[in-house]
């Protein structure tokens, strides 16, 4: 079963000042499409123009992605996470909204650029089309989302201890191919994996915490999460050793190049 959107904004809420410490995951994937992005722009001697960051959190990748844009626009479904990229004061203008209904116009924005956030939202092929609508002709946008596969060897270690769900579904890749075909615009579509090292189980139920993900490893398991449970989950975890464990991720980058006008 699917968190609710507001149960899912009110964990990334809650989590806004411990995510940029945690956010391991996120600035290697964002790092990496931004560095796409600007590098397009520079090779046409152009900046992003007007940017939209969709599913802004909170803010934290602003300082580097405003001395390319024109304007700078965030929107976020978390109030939380919204005050927090505020804080940051490198956008012009703030957005309290869901990215299947962006306040904006048809063909205002040149450039829109969303990181892990996709996955969090129940109709990504309705936010796939919106990304296109507010598109200029010829504007871009590059879209990271994770994937079924995303974060399998805690699967199978929950597996091995009971039978809840507890780990986030995560779309197949052909899935989400098809959503992005059933938005009507050409999208892009590849895959890569990310794999980050922690120290223990701990430490990594630990970060998923405080990336606002907390509900993810407790959905169905409620009064059973102390030490002891995690323990066993450690213990069934594959290829965990005395130096550590593996998470791999599973990475969608979704590219539009919207056709310019004749």
């Amino acid at each position: 079963m699917q968190a609710s959107q507001g149960a899912i904004a009110a964990c990334f809420g809650k989590a806004a000042a411990s995510y940029q410490h945690a956010a391991r995951l996120q600035r290697q994937v964002a790092y990496q499409a931004l560095a796409g992005l600007t590098a397009a722009g520079s090779l046409t001697g152009t900046t992003l123009g007007k940017t939209l960051d969709l599913g802004c959190g909170p803010g934290w990748l602003h300082p580097e992605l405003a001395p390319h844009t024109e304007t700078l626009t965030a929107l976020d479904f978390s109030a939380g996470m919204l005050v927090a990229a505020k804080a940051q004061g490198q956008a012009a203008h703030y957005l309290l909204a869901d990215a299947a209904a962006i306040p904006l116009a048809d063909a205002s924005i040149n450039t829109v650029f969303s990181s892990l956030m996709l996955q969090w939202c129940p109709e990504p092929a309705e936010v796939l089309r919106e990304i296109s609508r507010v598109l200029t002709p010829g504007g871009r946008a590059v879209v990271t989302t994770l994937v079924a596969g995303t974060l399998s060897e805690l699967q199978t270690a929950f597996a091995a201890v009971d039978q809840h769900q507890h780990v986030q579904h995560f779309l197949p890749l052909n899935a989400l191919s098809a959503a992005a075909a059933a938005s009507g615009a050409s999208w892009q579509v590849d895959r890569y994996q990310l794999d980050l090292s922690y120290p223990d189980i701990f430490a990594l139920a630990k970060e998923l915490k405080q990336l606002g993900a907390s509900y993810i490893a407790n959905r169905g398991r409620q009064g059973l999460t102390g030490k002891g449970y995690w323990q066993q989950v450690a213990a069934a975890y594959p290829n965990a050793s005395a130096a550590g464990l593996t998470a791999s991720y599973q990475v969608a980058v979704l590219q539009l190049n919207k056709p310019g006008r004749d």
